[in-house]
C-alpha cells in the first residue's frame, strides 16, 4: 500500500517526535490535582456539639434530603471524610449518609 503525501509525512513527523522526546518534557507534567476526600480507617465518633443533635444527609449538603436525625451521644462509624474534611461520610446501624464533621466529636 502506498501512502499519500500528507499521511506519509505525519508518519514521518509522528516517528521523529517520538525518538526526541526528553525526560525534561516528561518531568513538567503538573500533578493531578488534590481530591476533596479522605479516607479514614472506620473511626467512631460520638455526635457532641451545642445543638444537642445532628442531621445525617443523603449528600453533602445542608440542603440535602434528611436521612435522620441523630440525638447527642449517637456512636456513628465514619467511612471518609469529603469537601476537604468539612463533611463526615457515615454509617449509623444499616444507614448510610453524611454528617457535618463539626458536630462530632
Amino acid at each position: 500500500m502506498r501512502l499519500t503525501l500528507p499521511a506519509a509525512w505525519a508518519c514521518a513527523v509522528l516517528a521523529a517526535s517520538i525518538g526526541t522526546a526528553s525526560a525534561a518534557m516528561i518531568s513538567t507534567t503538573p500533578a493531578p490535582a488534590k481530591t476533596a476526600v479522605t479516607t479514614v480507617a472506620d473511626t467512631e465518633m460520638t455526635v457532641q456539639n451545642s445543638y444537642g443533635y445532628a442531621n445525617l444527609r443523603q449528600k453533602p449538603s445542608t440542603s440535602s434530603k434528611l436521612l435522620q436525625k441523630l440525638q447527642q451521644g449517637t456512636k456513628v462509624t465514619v467511612i471518609e471524610k469529603v469537601s476537604g474534611g468539612a463533611w463526615s461520610h457515615v454509617k449509623v446501624g444499616d444507614k448510610e449518609g453524611y454528617i457535618q464533621t463539626k458536630l462530632l466529636k
